[in-house]
């Protein structure tokens, strides 16, 4: 399946924007972080930028992981690169590589990563038609978007995509048990749910329609056991440091 591993055994373990609780958010310094701990699976959110280009970011502004004030969209990619993005993570001493980074960078920044799932992140009609169309352009191609799966909460994004790249793997990021009839309408691979909602979900269902599914965002391990009694195809993580080698240990029944 495009954008997806092939099904496993064992339960992949996504960082949760890089390693959110571990190392700065959406920036290179904590995937790197993240890498060097033995991820290879990452989730990641994107933005637009002022001069229109998609960022690694998750708010709608700079102000809770910077030292700046604003909409992420009035800012030049430049302006964001110069911004430190350490302020509502774990203490981390190294400002090296902790700016809000554009996708392309991130991907080149990040090779050992076999598949990210890149979330965009809800805005504007207008916002949400021009990132597919930057996606579009950015995966042109089958092969140019192999590791990759774009997921969002976005009708609009999943509609566009599906119409203009239909090549692009999609996911629906849902809190509903019944997500089903939008995966059906935007013809996605992935199913991103909520773990408070994930036993909820039917989870023979989607295994027969061929969906992987996801859970965010898991950082209990009491919860990760479960998940992988009820076969879950992957967790996403803010700290990948306990769930990967939990994970690893864990047998599929």
């Amino acid at each position: 399946m495009l954008g997806l591993p092939q099904r496993k055994e064992e339960m992949l373990v996504y960082g949760h924007r890089g390693a959110g609780g571990e190392a700065p958010e959406n920036t290179i310094a904590g995937c790197k972080h993240a890498i060097e701990r033995g991820v290879r699976y990452l989730e990641l959110d994107m933005r637009l930028s002022k001069d229109d280009q998609l960022v690694m970011l998750h708010d709608d502004t700079v102000d809770r992981t910077t030292e700046h004030k604003g909409k992420v969209n009035t800012y030049t990619v430049a302006e964001l690169k110069k911004m430190d993005a350490r302020r509502d993570g774990p203490p981390w001493p190294n400002k090296r590589d902790t700016g809000i980074v554009t996708l392309d960078s991130m991907l080149e920044a990040t090779p050992e990563i076999k598949g990210y799932q890149l979330e965009v992140k809800t805005g504007s009609t207008a916002q949400m038609n021009r990132t597919a169309e930057l996606l579009a352009e950015r995966f042109p191609t089958q092969s140019s978007v192999e590791k990759v799966v774009i997921t969002s909460s976005s009708l609009t994004v999943l509609q566009q995509l599906k119409t203009i790249a239909p090549h692009i793997p999609r996911g629906y990021i849902s809190i509903t048990p019944n997500p089903f009839p939008v995966l059906d309408r935007f013809d996605c691979c992935l199913l991103a749910i909520s773990w408070s909602v994930s036993n909820l979900i039917n989870i023979g269902h989607a295994r027969r329609k061929g969906l992987h599914v996801s859970v965010w965002t898991v950082n209990d391990a009491s919860v990760i056991k479960n998940l992988n009694r009820l076969k879950i195809d992957s967790v996403i993580t803010d700290y990948p440091s306990m769930a990967l080698p939990l994970a690893a240990s864990l047998e599929r029944k």
